[in-house]
């Protein structure tokens, strides 16, 4: 993976970790998209890895852990990356009442290299998404 790839991936985590996003990867609404994405061994391993370095400790090893679960989508889903991290989004942004920085996180997926279209395609439907259904819509 690129540095440049690396970089807009932390970039993504900096920008969600200044809200309370913490608080949402212990969330049950995270497990469930974890297991509705087949994420679950997945994001056990990173975690327990990531903790197990031992200058990360405390928010800096979940955020680690985190940064590598993007890390993974991205390599291993990369057509489905857009779709998976609005649903991401869209989970975390029901628990909260403060505004996502939605242009931001958009720029950044546009800088991995989806097109705009797609971009706005996905966010625009971010309210109706039912992503414990594997994306689909409900209205």
């Amino acid at each position: 993976m690129s540095d440049n790839v690396k970089q807009i991936i932390k970039h993504l985590t900096e920008q969600l970790w200044a809200l309370p996003f913490r608080e949402y990867l212990a969330s049950e609404d995270f497990s469930r998209f974890c297991r509705e994405h087949d994420l679950v061994d997945v994001w056990a391993g990173i975690l327990d890895l990531s903790q197990s370095i031992p200058n990360l400790y405390g928010d800096m090893g979940i955020k680690h852990a985190f940064v590598l679960l993007l890390h993974h989508i991205y390599l291993g889903r990369q057509k489905e990356f857009p779709e998976m991290f609005t649903c991401l989004v869209a989970g975390f942004s029901r628990g909260i009442s403060s505004p996502l920085p939605l242009d931001n996180l958009k720029k950044d997926l546009v800088l991995l290299g989806y097109s705009e279209q797609e971009i706005e395609h996905e966010f625009s439907g971010m309210n109706k998404k039912n992503c414990l259904n594997h994306g689909e819509k409900a209205f």
